[in-house]
């Protein structure tokens, strides 16, 4: 109350009255806020969850760049090893072909060198058979015989 003692003006202290009324009003709003424990702590609540949902985005944004990125690359070095491999298997290959013809070449030849030196001794055991078959015949019993002695020597009893 602004208006002095003494002072008779009934509009000025109709005045005074609503201007008290009015800031005891906004106190009493203040204090109901302030002891209003229920909405501070949804109030709280409802701001820290969007701030936690929009760490949570930015977190899963910066995880998506970040995974696009690194499968960029690495599926360009598996591109380039891919070929790298390609490349080295392709030499390998046309190394080997070279090798396996060279080799067939020299089987072939040695193969049939061994075919013709075979036949010829062959050729020689059999005219020798037949020239002279007594002999032979009595080695080969010889050595049958001999054969069935050794046998029956390691065979257990």
């Amino acid at each position: 109350m602004s208006t002095p003692a003494g002072s008779s003006d009934p509009d000025q202290t109709r005045r005074d009255i609503q201007h008290t009324r009015a800031e005891l009003g906004d106190t009493i709003a203040a204090l109901a806020t302030k002891t209003d424990v229920r909405t501070r702590l949804r109030t709280k609540t409802t701001t820290a969850s969007d701030e936690l949902r929009q760490r949570v985005t930015q977190a899963g944004q910066s995880a998506k760049t970040t995974a696009v990125q690194r499968s960029g690359m690495l599926s360009q070095k598996a591109s380039q090893y891919a070929t790298s491999v390609k490349q080295k298997a392709q030499q390998a290959t046309t190394a080997m072909r070279g090798s396996a013809a060279g080799g067939a070449q020299t089987a072939g030849k040695a193969g049939s060198n061994l075919v013709a030196s075979a036949r010829g001794v062959t050729t020689r055991i059999g005219s020798s058979v037949r020239a002279k078959p007594k002999p032979v015949l009595a080695a080969a019993g010889a050595i049958a015989t001999l054969a069935v002695v050794a046998y029956r020597r390691r065979r257990p009893r």
